[in-house]
This record gives C-alpha cells, structure tokens and sequence, in this order.
C-alpha cells in the first residue's frame, strides 16, 4: 500500500512506480523530476479552484516556463494543467449538488464560473447530465442497486480485458463490488465512454475496439458504495492502459490502483447511464 503524507498527497518516492499517461502501454515508470512536479501542481490547482488561476500563475508558483510545465504535466498526468483544473471545479460542483444540495447557480458561482450557461454546457458535455438532473439521479442511486448495463456500439473488433487487483485491495470491496470499464479518447475519465460495461464482481468483460479511443479506463467501487462514491468519487480504484486499434487475442491485464492526487478526476457520472 502507498503511503500518503498528512495533507494528502503522495511523496515523490512512493510515486515514482507508477506509469505516467505517456508510459501507461509500456509500464514506464514518472521520473522523479515528473513526479514532483505533478504533486506540487495538484496541490496548487486543487486549493485555488475557486480563483481565476492561468497557466501564467501556475508556471511562476513552480518556477517552470508555462511550455515545459505544460509539457512535463500533460506527460505525467494525461490532461493539461487548465483542462485538469477544469475538471476538478467540475468534481467539486457534483460534491456541492449532491452533498449539500446547492442549486445550480450557487455552485457555478461556488466553484468559479461566472456563467451559468456555460458551467451547465461543460457540465452536461464532462459529467454527462446536466446539473440540475444531477441531484435527482444521486436519489435514484439510493434507492436502488445498479443493474448490469453495457453501451455497445458497432466495431470491427472487441478486447477482453482482465483486472488485475491486489489481494489486499480486494479484500476491502467487498463480495459484489462495481465494476466499471470503458474505452475513451484520453486517458482521462470525462465525458460518457465510446463503449463500456458495468458488473458486478470482478470479472473479464468483452468491449468493443472504437476507432479514435485507444484507452481503457476502468474505476471500481466496493460493494455497498453509498451515492457519493459511485457518482462523485473521491478515491477511487483506478486503472488506466493505451491499447492498439487492432483487435488483440487473449486478455489484456489492466492494474489496479488506488487513484493518486494527481489522477484526474472520475468525471462521467457513470451510474447517470443506467437511472
């Protein structure tokens, strides 16, 4: 198990063994320069949501030119620092609809916009529902156990994938835990999957090669996850591998991990597929 430090984050050492974006295929591990570098600026972006951060402000806290930063951080993380910004006023806007039941312009205002129109087009665009929908799912979610559900779309070929858990991790899901996979454009979880499946327990799944997204996400949650954690979670098991568009024979193994500060957050409301 990794170890955290008291403000949350991860150190550079115990980070350094797992695979940035870029090396997600092969299993390249972040360097250390990387790695820091994506602690210190999660921890920046993370408490400064609310305000009107550029990239200006960022690069001049880190002491990098906004190029390299840019650079090193979309490498390590798999989104830049603006878009992953973006998604976490995104995160912290669900944790204010469905926690404490803001209406719509309060949170768009809460987590710094200035729109209301354009936090509810980003919203619906990310998250997949719009706002206002979003409180009335995460009721629906409490009230009942999630059914098996697949979004299938035509493709000339399908990969099998397996996920790989740690004895340990597993242990602590539960016996029916939620399985969720899907293939996306990024490695970031946003927006609905171009396919994907939902279980329960842990098992292989068959989803469908779509041209254009080349990476398998996957997140699970442990048996008995309450609304907050299957729509707004916020330490997920995560896992995350680039794939060819070719059809591959045999499973493909996707490790599992505890999501790290710096892993962008789960945005698609994945349980609003299925209420």
């Amino acid at each position: 198990m990794r170890e955290y430090s008291l403000d949350g984050l991860m150190s550079s050492d115990s980070a350094l063994a797992v695979p940035g974006a870029d090396g997600a295929q092969a299993g390249q591990p972040l360097d250390e320069t990387s790695a820091d570098l994506a602690l210190r600026a999660t921890r920046y972006l993370r408490t400064r949501f609310r305000e009107r951060v550029t990239i200006g402000d960022l690069s001049e806290h880190l002491a990098y030119s906004p190029s390299h930063l840019t650079r090193v951080f979309t490498s390590a993380v798999g989104t830049s620092p603006m878009d992953y910004l973006a998604a976490w006023r995104l995160h912290e806007a669900k944790q204010l609809l469905i926690t404490h039941r803001l209406g719509v312009a309060e949170t768009c205002h809460e987590v710094g916009y200035t729109s209301v129109g354009t936090f509810s087009r980003r919203f619906l665009r990310d998250v997949g529902t719009p706002p206002g929908a979003l409180r009335r799912i995460a009721d629906r979610v409490a009230e009942r156990t999630q059914p098996p559900v697949s979004l299938l779309v035509p493709a000339a070929g399908r990969i099998r994938i397996r996920l790989d858990i740690p004895d340990k991790m597993r242990r602590t899901l539960g016996p029916a835990p939620y399985q969720w996979v899907g293939t996306f454009p990024r490695p970031v979880p946003s927006g609905l999957p171009m396919s994907g499946t939902l279980r329960r327990h842990i098992d292989e799944v068959e989803v469908p090669v779509v041209p254009g997204a080349p990476w398998i996400l996957a997140t699970i949650f442990p048996d008995g996850a309450d609304v907050h954690e299957q729509l707004a979670p916020t330490s997920p098991l995560v896992a995350r591998l680039r794939v060819s568009e070719e059809p591959v024979p045999g499973p493909v193994t996707l490790p599992v991990r505890a999501a790290l500060p710096w892993d962008p957050a789960v945005l698609v409301a994945l349980a609003a597929m299925v209420v």
